[in-house]
């Protein structure tokens, strides 16, 4: 799922090296821009997927800030409840060997 808002805050942005910027907010990391052999910018955001080539740093920030925030989809029901089986089957299963372990003759 991705939210179209960008966060709330101010970007922060701070050169590495030569032709290499990283932007953050409040701590947490909201991309990055290189520039190429060519004399292009490329920016990424937040997961360092491209999100455009600009001629300019100013575009290239733009860009990366205003890039929608990439956010993990929520699972869907039965995704759901197929882990919970597996979870409730594992535990059983371990649950299993604990008690056979403990019941074994010369087991201390």
């Amino acid at each position: 799922m991705t939210s179209l808002l960008p966060a709330r805050g101010r970007v922060a942005w701070v050169r590495v090296e030569e032709g290499f910027h990283v932007a953050s907010r409040a701590g947490e990391f909201v991309g990055s821009a290189e520039s190429t052999a060519d004399g292009h910018i490329v920016g990424f955001d937040s997961r360092s997927t491209p999100v455009g080539r600009y001629e300019s740093l100013i575009d290239v920030q733009r860009a990366v800030e205003t890039a929608p925030i990439a956010t993990e989809a929520p699972l869907s029901r039965r995704t759901e409840g197929a882990f919970q089986a597996a979870a409730t089957v594992a535990g059983m299963v371990a649950l299993s060997a604990l008690a056979v372990a403990v019941n074994l003759p010369g087991v201390a």
